[in-house]
C-alpha cells in the first residue's frame, strides 16, 4: 500500500497578529490532503494556547504545548502522530468502504494488528513535511533550541526506509514579507541544516500567511508573500 503522508508543522510562541485566523487557513489545507499540527512554546506567557489547539483540530492534525527546553521532544513527537493520524484515517477509510466497519468496530485482536501494521507502514511510507518555524522576534531567545530541535528530527527522517521531503518556512520572512521559503521541499536533509545556521528573529507573528503559504508549495513553488503598501 503506497501512502503519500502531507503535513505542516507550525511552531511558535506567540499569537498571530497579522493576517485572517490561522485554524482557517488550517482547514482549507486540511481539505487538500494536507494534516496541519501545531507546537505552542510557552515561556514568555504570550502564546495563545486556543489559537495551537484550533490550529490542530481544524487541520486534522494534533498539537503539543511545551517549554522550550521539551522542543526537541515535542517536535518528533508531533511529527510523528500527525503521520500515524493520516495512516489510521486511511486505512479506516479503505476498511469501511470495503466491509462497513471502522478499526474502533473490529474485534480486538484485528484493531492491535491494524495498529503494528500502521507502525510498519510509518516506516516506509513517503512524508512531505512543511515545518514552519515562528521567526517573530520574541524567539531571540528560543531559536538556537528550536534549531535543534529540528536538525534532531531530520536526523531521526534520515533511518526512514521510506523517502522523506523537507521544507522551511519562516515567518515573518523578512524585508516586508509575511512568510518566506527558507528552503524549498528536498529529500536531501543536509540542505536544510545549511539553511538553519542563517536564520534571524524579528517582527510581527502572521501564523495565517505562513500556513497558506506551505499549503501553496506543495503544489507550486512560491518565493515570498510580501505586506500591502
Amino acid at each position: 500500500m503506497e501512502i503519500l503522508i502531507k503535513q505542516i508543522i507550525v511552531v511558535t510562541d506567540g499569537k498571530s497578529n497579522i493576517g485572517g485566523n490561522p485554524a482557517d487557513a488550517a482547514f482549507l489545507a486540511f481539505r487538500k490532503g494536507i494534516r496541519v499540527s501545531s507546537i505552542g512554546i510557552v515561556d514568555d506567557g504570550n502564546l495563545s494556547i486556543k489559537e495551537i489547539k484550533d490550529i490542530a483540530s481544524y487541520g486534522g492534525g494534533v498539537y503539543d504545548i511545551i517549554y522550550s527546553d521539551d522542543f526537541i521532544r515535542s517536535l518528533s513527537a508531533v511529527t510523528q502522530k500527525s503521520a500515524e493520524k493520516t495512516l489510521y484515517d486511511t486505512l479506516d477509510s479503505e476498511l469501511m468502504k470495503l466491509i462497513g466497519k471502522s478499526i474502533e468496530g473490529l474485534h480486538p485482536v484485528l484493531r492491535s494488528q491494524i495498529v503494528d501494521y500502521i507502525d510498519k507502514l510509518l516506516d516506509v511510507s513517503d512524508i512531505k513535511c512543511a515545518i514552519l518555524l515562528d521567526l517573530s522576534g520574541s524567539m531571540a531567545r528560543k531559536l538556537k533550541k528550536a534549531v535543534n530541535g529540528i536538525n534532531d528530527l531530520l536526523n531521526t527522517m534520515k533511518a526512514r526506509k521510506g523517502k522523506s521531503e523537507f521544507c522551511l518556512i519562516g515567518f515573518p520572512g523578512g524585508d516586508n514579507a509575511f512568510a518566506k521559503v527558507i528552503c524549498p521541499f528536498t529529500s536531501r536533509i543536509n540542505d536544510i541544516e545549511v539553511y538553519l545556521k542563517s536564520l534571524k528573529v524579528g517582527g510581527n507573528t502572521p501564523t495565517y500567511y505562513a500556513i497558506k503559504m506551505a499549503t501553496s508549495l506543495f503544489e507550486t513553488e512560491v518565493e515570498s508573500i510580501r505586506g500591502i503598501g
